[in-house]
């Protein structure tokens, strides 16, 4: 029995140490954005992903981070240094990983100089000792409109304003009369695109001749919660002058270049006379014969 008893300990023993040796089961996951992510025009933006690091785990030789747009190469990192060797040109000298924070498991990827074409679908695939998981998320796009252009033509039958910006994606116009009214309805609005992909917005209104004029202009881009508000007083009464006084106006400013020209001919003619000529006085009779 007690030979028994001894192997039935040893073994218990042999069990606990191999329970002890076996190495903790982790769970490799990385972590990117759920919901889409905004890019604004010409800004940089961050392309977060993340991966955990276990306990005695890590070795940046092993690591390999590969950022993709589709099948297009963004950013690619192995053998402890990047590879961009098969980067896309689009993104040359544009992107840029967090390298002093690898070993905290931070892969996210900074990209430089946004544009409409950075738009879709971005996938972050990372592997270690510990395992390997690709990820994918939306980047979206939007750019804040620009100040917007005001050109004001004035004529004897009222005033024309033409206000023109430039942003993404397409915005909301409104007009309002000095008495609070929308007069958007009584507005000409026409979106084109511009080599960019950008929208620029030429909206046009059209007043009636009057002393003086108020109006209030705003433009909204939901998208980045941007809102404008402009407000244009227009006094006209020094702009619109009777036609009958333009007529005499214009009569008067003719009569003196005709009399300027007249008198320059005149001047001319005396200039190309020269002197007049004098004949020598006689003081002594002639000589009789």
């Amino acid at each position: 029995m007690t030979g028994i008893g001894y192997m039935y300990s040893a073994v218990g023993v042999v069990l606990i140490t191999l329970a002890l040796r076996t190495p903790v089961s982790w769970h490799f996951e990385i972590t990117v954005p759920t919901e889409p992510q905004l890019a604004v025009f010409g800004r940089f933006m961050v392309l977060t992903c993340s991966f955990p690091v276990g306990p005695g785990t890590w070795d940046s030789a092993s690591l390999i981070v590969t950022w993709q747009r589709g099948l297009e190469v963004v950013h690619s990192f192995y053998h402890s240094q990047d590879q961009l060797d098969r980067q896309s040109r689009r993104y040359a000298n544009r992107t840029q990983l967090y390298l002093s924070q690898l070993h905290q498991g931070n892969a996210s990827l900074r990209l430089d100089g946004v544009s409409l074409e950075d738009t879709g679908y971005y996938s972050c695939s990372v592997s270690t000792l510990m395992g390997s998981q690709k990820k994918t998320f939306l980047v979206e796009f939007a750019a804040f409109y620009s100040e917007p252009h005001v050109q004001i033509t004035v004529s004897r039958s009222g005033v024309e304003l033409l206000l023109t910006s430039r942003g993404f994606p397409s915005a909301t116009l409104e007009w309002h009369d000095e008495q609070g009214q929308d007069v958007t309805n009584r507005t000409v609005t026409e979106v084109q695109t511009d080599p960019q992909g950008l929208y620029t917005v030429s909206s046009r209104f059209t007043r009636g001749p009057a002393t003086n004029a108020s109006l209030r202009f705003i433009l909204r881009n939901p998208v980045l919660q941007q809102e404008m508000m402009r407000d244009l007083a227009l006094s006209l009464a020094h702009e619109l002058v009777p036609q009958d006084h333009h007529r005499c106006r214009h009569l008067f400013y003719l009569s003196v270049a005709l009399f300027t020209i007249l008198l320059l001919v005149l001047l001319a003619r005396l200039a190309h006379r020269g002197p007049a000529v004098k004949l020598p006085k006689r003081d002594t009779p002639f000589p009789s014969h």
